[in-house]
């Protein structure tokens, strides 16, 4: 049981610095929590329009935080996801890797938006999976929640 307890102990000590934390807040307050109004367009057509702005988007990274862990998660802010018309989409992870399941830099599948559920869904049906909620979406910015493992984690992405 004690050796249990020790290698427990060890995942959750080696899990929690798998990302490195920047401190990237208002200096003011030190505040690294993302920001963002509920804001979701109201037609199919909006949702598609912000999402891809005509064939295809390029998201890059503004903030990503994990519940639980302090400050952005350094390895997540030089990732960038290119959504195509065609519901494809290219992955880039930058050049700092997280590790565990973020190990391969360049990354492909399929995505999907479901409007009435607020979710975006990529490589739908694999054990590649994941569910995003979209917490927020406007012309300039998208916010997206979701957990690993029961720490929810939070993405605010942009555009140029």
């Amino acid at each position: 049981m004690k050796s249990i307890k020790c290698v427990l102990l060890s995942f959750v000590v080696l899990a929690s610095f798998s990302c490195s934390v920047v401190e990237e807040g208002n200096s003011d307050t030190d505040d690294t929590s993302i920001t963002f109004e509920d804001h979701f367009p109201n037609s199919v057509i909006d949702v598609n329009a912000y999402l891809l702005g005509g064939s295809s988007r390029t998201w890059s990274t503004l903030g990503f935080t994990i519940d639980g862990v302090n400050g952005f998660q350094n390895c997540r802010l030089d990732d960038e996801i290119q959504l195509n018309a065609d519901q494809t989409y290219d992955y880039n992870g930058g050049d700092m890797l997280c590790g565990a399941e973020d190990n391969q830099k360049l990354k492909s599948g399929n995505w999907e938006v479901d409007t009435e559920a607020r979710t975006l869904t990529f490589d739908k049906g694999t054990d590649q999976e994941g569910v995003f909620f979209i917490e927020s979406l406007n012309e300039d910015e998208i916010v997206v929640s979701s957990h690993y493992y029961s720490w929810k984690v939070l993405g605010k992405f942009t555009h140029d």
